[in-house]
């Protein structure tokens, strides 16, 4: 059985999981081809325009496995987790949204309920019917877990991206490297038409680039706990978390938060670090990203941004009694 996978959304970075998954049930697993302009063309004429751009791209990728005749396409529903974390609507109902935008039978997709802490995958509900026993099945989900899990233990190990782990390839650091935090949905910095190449222009800028995956979730879970109130949003928490753990680290020169237009989640998490670097005065630069395929002036900025890095330039000095913490003290006091 030939079994799609689309390489967007959370099934793009939860990609080793899924291999790991479908092959131990022996299952012939293809992958969606790289996004690029037909893909976002393509889907943006299947549902208005209202919806965001890794939505549009995701439907692109799944015409393009039903373009190689696979028997199957995952199509998994992220649902919340104990109504402590929320998934962006679209996420839940993603099903449906592929399902009536492309007019296609239940029957081609593997739905099966994921919940997921912004990192890790966990499957709570199989759909009916069964590809393999439920035995079979939990057996593969255990192995998918453990590759999953040592992927991420490679990339804080080894202080590498998500990206970098799968290829094989070293992050190669040196003390007089600009250190970057970068932020964002894995499935817009991973994607290298959506990002507009965002990575890769920082590498070319000779900058070392850390991200939430190099962070581990205690620090994470540890910086969350100092809020004054809880954020809900589901990866946004990893975000958030990581984000306030790069503006409290001296190490990291800067920040840089990569976000889609008009996501409604990223406007609180960019919002609350912004406010958190100009206390900390630590460079922060928010990338909006769009369906526009022109990236000059996007290079630019990050030129301009790292090129402020190296010379060492602050912000505008200012007193900002604003805090997001219970104790009403600055996260860098308590480096």
């Amino acid at each position: 059985m030939r079994i799609g996978i689309p390489n967007a959304l959370f099934t793009s970075y939860h990609l080793p999981f899924w291999q790991e998954f479908f092959m131990q049930l022996g299952m012939d697993i293809v992958v969606s081809g790289d996004s690029c302009k037909e893909t976002i063309d393509i889907g943006s004429k299947l549902i208005p325009h209202e919806f965001c751009i890794p939505v549009k791209v995701f439907l692109g990728h799944i015409v393009d496995l039903l373009s190689q005749k696979v028997d199957l396409i995952l199509l998994p529903r992220m649902i919340d987790k104990k109504n402590h974390e929320f998934f962006c609507p679209k996420l839940t109902g993603l099903p449906e949204i592929v399902k009536y935008a492309l007019n296609l039978d239940d029957s081609l997709f593997f739905s099966p309920e994921v919940i997921c802490n912004g990192l890790n995958p966990q499957i709570v509900r199989y759909p009916q019917p069964k590809i393999k026993s439920m035995r079979t099945l939990r057996q593969a989900e255990l192995k998918a877990e453990q590759n999953w899990q040592w992927t991420l233990e490679r990339c804080r190990k080894e202080q590498s991206t998500l990206l970098q782990i799968a290829r094989d390839l070293k992050n190669s650091s040196s003390a007089d490297q600009i250190q970057v935090g970068l932020l964002g949905y894995a499935y817009i910095l991973y994607d290298l038409w959506m990002s507009k190449a965002t990575i890769q222009t920082l590498g070319s800028l000779d900058t070392h680039i850390s991200t939430w995956e190099m962070v581990e979730s205690e620090k994470i879970e540890s910086r969350l706990k100092e809020l004054k109130r809880p954020m809900f949003w589901n990866f946004g928490r990893i975000l958030l978390g990581a984000g306030l753990n790069f503006l409290a680290d001296p190490k990291i020169d800067g920040v840089i938060y990569v976000t889609p237009f008009g996501c409604g989640p990223d406007s609180i998490t960019v919002k609350l670090l912004s406010l958190q670097a100009a206390i900390t005065h630590k460079p922060f630069l928010q990338i909006t990203l769009d369906e526009h395929s022109e990236d000059g002036h996007l290079k630019t900025r990050l030129e301009a941004f790292v090129d402020m890095l190296v010379q060492g330039k602050e912000g505008q000095s200012f007193e900002n009694n604003f805090s997001l913490f219970r104790t009403g003290t600055r996260l860098s006091e308590n480096v």
